[in-house]
């Protein structure tokens, strides 16, 4: 199956062109080794490299990174928080009222800034993309908030909303992995719920037999 990313701007085409997750993994995650010394001899924890389930969600599908340097400073609004932005291309950054999604995060209402990124998504027939922050790269200033979009029909660029996490001014670098995108067939479900008599597997057969017996490779490129 093919996805196809397009934009109008000619520099984020070369520049910066969405990549394959797994050309774009944290660096924590990168660098981190199979397995965590512990006090004894010859032993060691496994870490989450270990787990093929965190693996593909750090993996799947693609990283729209951020094309422009652009500055989110929030401030207090009568209660509410709510932001002042500067970036290098006008109307990249807009906004939400807090009445359109009226919750308290963190105990403190707030506006929602809208990132206005570059890209159209397209899907053949049947297929949506869910967007998603990156997986696993903790970002701790802002959240965006998850979407899915119907790729195959929706004909427009993603706008991205989301709110700060942060009372300080911070900046969105040119090229920081922005937004995950992971396509989906779409299909009807219907679900049940009965107990299936049996043992619990030990979690040493969890950890070294999900590899072997269940994991199936999933590729994007």
């Amino acid at each position: 199956m093919d996805i196809k990313f397009t934009s109008t701007d000619p520099v984020v085409v070369e520049q910066f062109a969405p990549k394959p997750a797994n050309k774009s993994v944290p660096d924590w995650y990168r660098d981190l080794g199979m397995w965590k010394k512990n006090q004894f001899p010859g032993q060691g924890w496994p870490t989450v490299k270990h787990c093929m389930p965190v693996q593909d969600m750090i993996t799947s599908g693609y990283i729209i990174t951020n094309p422009y340097d652009t500055i989110i400073e929030p401030f207090d609004s009568q209660g509410i928080t709510d932001y002042t932005t500067k970036s290098v291309v006008t109307d990249y950054i807009k906004s939400h009222d807090h009445q359109q999604c009226p919750v308290t995060i963190g105990q403190r209402a707030r506006h929602y800034f809208k990132i206005n990124q570059p890209w159209i998504v397209r899907t053949p027939p049947g297929y949506s993309c869910l967007f998603v922050q990156p997986f696993y790269h903790f970002e701790d200033r802002y959240t965006l908030l998850p979407s899915i979009v119907d790729t195959d029909l929706h004909d427009l660029e993603v706008s991205l909303p989301g709110y700060a996490t942060t009372d300080k001014e911070f900046k969105l670098e040119v090229g920081q992995p922005l937004i995950q995108v992971i396509p989906f067939k779409r299909d009807e479900w219907t679900m049940s719920a009965t107990r299936e008599p049996g043992k619990r597997s030990p979690i040493e057969s969890i950890v070294a037999g999900y590899r072997t017996l269940f994991h199936q490779k999933k590729s994007f490129k």
